[in-house]
């Protein structure tokens, strides 16, 4: 007997998906059935870790697996003909799909796999995000939507929320969950609710979505990010008030009580990135943005999109100034050898992330992040650092401390291998000059 509840759809790990998906963890399941990382195997060996969505659903026909995968075919659609290939980076891309009739006829769908977690976790992590990070991780979320709205016809997410943004181990982003995606129809709109209320625009929640409702809610994100509050959370519903009722309500009262700049709860915030999200935030969508390319535009303008300043040329100086970053890493090293992890990564993940670090200091930066990672047992993540460490110093760059690219290689073999990812563990196997599969 096949299983349908969750239990037995966890019991699913370890099967084969089609003779070539093998289940390997889970991920996460909900109404629809649920997630695995998977390895890709091609003639009999691994060549990739991907995920695996499986439908809790038995018997599916083909036509039916049309309709239930309909969302993530409109984006494997879409992919297929945007030029932007930087737009591309910041979505998950669609490998394949099928029904898996070894497994009782459920669909399945196979989507690339991103290690990491969601722009919600870090924003509960780190309470209130760093201007500056916050700019970047903006940026991105407008590459994907630059890339979305630049179709013909133009498609619109709908549902951009920071649960629906993952953030990687290469820290970068990328948009994820495209139910409610749908492409604009001649009359310049798309008609219908659709979305999360917490951050629909006003004109969604009218039925008549344009590409400035998903800049809308990459305001709320931004606003949410940047105070630790959701912009209108000061906007309770009364007592009495029926549920099928609180939409209504509360994009009225949006109109009455607009949010009070996010530098009112954050004071590091600075005035020009407050203009931004509050522009972003405009009742009437004429008065938003044009584009996200005009948003990436003042994104781009802003002081905490650009690295920091170096020495200015002839100027005179008593003693030459150190790299940006060599006192943190010192620092790092410090709480490192004294066992204090969390302190060395709080330390050094700022530098991988804001562009301060110069290029012959930025893998020293990595491979100290990976080892306090390695010490926390976040594996992932620091083979994920060694690998740049590596990439860095192949591609010219020096450590500090004379660390050979051998050795970098063979410190990520070491982590993916921790990690449980096969594939990268062999693959910086061969290029340590180890032999692959060991271990």
């Amino acid at each position: 007997m096949i299983p349908t509840d969750e239990s037995g759809m966890r019991g699913l790990t370890g099967r084969t998906v089609d003779g070539r998906y093998v289940l390997r963890d889970w991920l996460g399941g909900g109404g629809f059935g649920a997630v695995y990382r998977s390895e890709q195997y091609i003639l009999g060996s691994p060549v990739r870790q991907v995920a695996c969505k499986l439908s809790r659903r038995t018997g599916i026909t083909e036509a039916t697996a049309a309709d239930l995968f309909a969302d993530v075919l409109l984006l494997a659609e879409a992919m297929g003909t945007m030029a932007d290939t930087e737009a591309r980076h910041h979505l998950v891309h669609v490998y394949d799909g099928g029904l898996a009739r070894d497994l009782g006829g459920r669909a399945f769908l196979v989507m690339e796999y991103v290690q990491g977690s969601t722009l919600a976790a870090e924003f509960a992590r780190l309470q209130r995000v760093p201007a500056r990070l916050m700019v970047k991780w903006a940026r991105q979320i407008c590459l994907a939507l630059r890339g979305l709205h630049g179709l013909v016809p133009p498609l619109l997410h709908r549902d951009l929320k920071p649960d629906n943004v993952l953030l990687g181990t290469d820290r970068s982003v990328r948009l994820i969950d495209f139910g409610l995606a749908a492409r604009m129809l001649d009359g310049g709109m798309v008609p219908g609710t659709a979305g999360t209320i917490q951050y629909m625009a006003p004109e969604t929640a009218a039925g008549a979505s344009v590409p400035a409702s998903d800049l809308y809610s990459l305001g709320l994100l931004m606003y949410e990010g940047l105070t630790g509050r959701h912009a209108y959370d000061h906007l309770v519903p009364p007592l009495s008030l029926p549920q099928r009722a609180h939409g209504e309500w509360l994009q009225e009262q949006k109109l009455k009580a607009p949010p009070v700049p996010p530098s009112a709860l954050n004071n590091s915030v600075p005035p020009e990135l407050d203009a931004l999200v509050l522009r972003c935030l405009e009742v009437r969508p004429g008065r938003r943005f044009r584009g996200a390319a005009e948003v990436m535009a003042a994104l781009d303008a802003l002081p905490e999109a650009r690295p920091a300043a170096g020495p200015v040329a002839g100027a005179a100086s008593a003693r030459p100034t150190a790299p940006p970053g060599t006192r943190e890493l010192a620092e790092a090293r410090r709480a490192l050898t004294a066992g204090r992890a969390a302190e060395a990564v709080s330390l050094l993940l700022p530098l991988t992330e804001d562009g301060r670090t110069g290029r012959d200091l930025l893998p020293s930066v990595l491979a100290e992040l990976a080892q306090a990672l390695e010490q926390q047992g976040t594996y992932d993540a620091a083979a994920a650092h060694w690998a740049k460490a590596h990439d860095l110093v192949r591609a010219g760059a020096r450590m500090s401390d004379g660390t050979v690219r051998a050795d970098l290689a063979r410190r990520a073999e070491r982590a993916f291998r921790q990690a449980g990812n096969r594939f990268q563990a062999d693959h910086f196997a061969r290029l340590s000059g180890g032999e692959p599969g060991r271990g």
